[in-house]
């Protein structure tokens, strides 16, 4: 068997190598911890939410409108807060009165934007319009609603012709406000 031995000229070389790869490696340390410059922790910066405009429109107490709907035939009004109850087809549904139910019916542009979700909240502003045969025929040729859902809305003496709809969330801007008392002759 041959045996290897060692040779005498790489201990000689390997041990001040090694000392000077670690003395090296801690002046190259030392050097980044000098000129280093700290840098601040990133800054977690929220956005405020946007604020959704609200369409120009009279602030409505539900319990008044449901009473004195009349009055405000043709009038834009805003319900705060009221329940989405049913829907009706993929263009209308019911919001919850105190009393009773009361239709709204979303234009292109509202139904574009999905229906509200069933037993939701939600903030309702349209113009309010008195039901008739030549609206509900017009909703039927577009197959708005089932023949099933054609009672339910034969049912209702006005509606409200939505322009905007915000579900649940953060209370619109002038909620505060005082709400409007119905027009004269309803």
């Amino acid at each position: 068997m041959v045996q290897i031995g060692r040779q005498r000229g790489a201990t000689s070389m390997t041990v001040p190598l090694m000392l000077g790869a670690f003395v090296l490696l801690a002046g190259f340390l030392y050097w980044l911890a000098i000129t280093a410059e700290p840098t601040a922790p990133p800054e977690m910066v929220e956005d405020d939410p946007v604020e959704e405009e609200m369409v120009e429109s009279q602030l409505v107490d539900p319990a008044a409108f449901e009473t004195g709907t009349d009055g405000y035939t043709g009038l834009v009004v805003r319900l705060n807060d009221v329940n989405v109850a049913q829907a009706i087809g993929q263009s209308a549904f019911f919001i919850d009165l105190p009393r009773t139910p009361f239709l709204v019916h979303m234009g292109p542009e509202v139904s574009a934007e999905g229906m509200p979700p069933i037993g939701q909240t939600a903030t309702v502003v349209g113009q309010v319009m008195e039901m008739n045969d030549s609206t509900i025929s017009a909703w039927a040729d577009a197959q708005e609603f089932t023949d099933n859902d054609r009672p339910l809305i034969e049912f209702a003496t006005h509606y409200i012709e939505a322009v905007q709809i915000r579900t649940s969330g953060a209370a619109p801007a002038g909620a505060d406000a005082a709400p409007a008392e119905p027009a004269a002759g309803g």
